[in-house]
């Protein structure tokens, strides 16, 4: 089986971490391994409408690249549904992911350019890798950039996720490395920030209470944990810095599945992008439900998200920072968590 470098220190974590339950082949229907919230909701809506089952397994999105990893060449899974387009395309250059399975679609300026060369995934919806959420009387002048965030009166103020442990974070590691001139040129602007007493935390759920706490002042975490939060607290304010670094959810397709499984997949796939299962998602998804669409033909996003076309969007070379996610991601574990 050929082992996946971007995805060694997830698979890891999770084997140290807990005891794995090996799900059962399916015979009839799809497997769906999901780590976004509407994820069920959409397998049971696809098999009301069409008859065809499907099993959804939710998953974390590190517990999810682990699995897919540790499966290889033997999936149990016929479709995967996470946030990450470095992760998918890390996937695809390990021969995992089906290729040519994106469908024809009124597809955005912005989803065009999410689209693989190779068809292997389908960007399912945007979000941001990295959104700032804060308290307006602690930070009365918030931060709108990234070098900002080393600014003296912020420091020890911020907190973001690990990306070794969240995995929808690395992209905005990937993110703030290139800002900094690449890899591995990038390094001395992370490091600045933990200078400046950055916080690390495991998790969005960790992160979001050490701000409601008072323990950091600033948090950075995915654009739709932010608004998700800030829609249930209207004390609270979000900032989406220039630039933000893009983060699609994907659907792919394991690599090898019998012609029958392929095109059921595929009506799933189709089935998803509809105008009125994407209503769905975003009002059944609850923090993942907050995204932009990438087709034209989608209904509006979730009230409090502003116009896309308003922000500036950095997409990244999936090709490029996928297959180093192993290497970045120990890094930051050793020279800014201390791990």
């Amino acid at each position: 089986m050929k082992r996946i470098g971007v995805i060694g220190v997830l698979l890891a974590a999770v084997v140290a971490g807990s005891v794995w339950v090996l799900w059962p082949r399916s015979r009839q229907g799809l497997v769906l391994y999901s780590a976004v919230d509407y994820g069920p909701e959409v397998a049971a809506a696809f098999t009301k409408a069409t008859g065809i089952p499907v099993t959804a397994i939710r998953l974390s999105t590190g517990a999810l690249l682990a699995r897919v990893s540790a499966e290889g060449r033997r999936p149990a899974w016929t479709l995967a549904w996470f946030d990450g387009d470095q992760a998918a395309a890390a996937l695809d250059q390990a021969g995992l992911l089906a290729r040519h399975t994106a469908p024809p679609l009124p597809w955005s300026a912005e989803g065009r350019a999410l689209l693989p060369a190779d068809g292997s995934y389908t960007p399912t919806g945007l979000t941001l890798a990295g959104a700032f959420t804060y308290h307006p009387a602690g930070v009365p002048r918030p931060p709108r950039t990234w070098p900002e965030l080393t600014r003296p009166d912020l420091r020890g103020a911020i907190g973001m996720n690990n990306p070794a442990i969240s995995g929808p974070m690395y992209p905005l590691l990937a993110g703030l490395l290139q800002q900094g001139g690449g890899w591995p040129r990038g390094q001395a602007f992370v490091t600045a920030l933990k200078e400046n007493g950055l916080h690390v935390y495991a998790k969005n759920d960790n992160t979001l209470a050490a701000l409601r706490a008072g323990d950091i002042r600033v948090a950075v975490t995915q654009s739709s944990a932010a608004w998700y939060l800030a829609a249930q607290d209207p004390s609270l304010r979000v900032v989406i810095p220039r630039p933000a670094f893009a983060l699609p959810s994907v659907l792919a397709v394991a690599a090898g599945v019998p012609a029958q499984t392929s095109a059921a997949a595929g009506r799933f796939i189709r089935f998803a992008m509809a105008r009125s299962t994407q209503r769905l998602r975003m009002n059944k998804g609850e923090a993942d439900g907050y995204y932009w669409p990438l087709t034209t033909d989608a209904p509006v996003p979730m009230s409090g998200l502003p116009p896309l076309r308003s922000l500036t969007v950095a997409v990244l070379d999936p090709g490029r920072w996928g297959p180093l996610e192993a290497q970045v991601n120990q890094w930051f574990s050793k020279a800014i968590v201390g791990q």
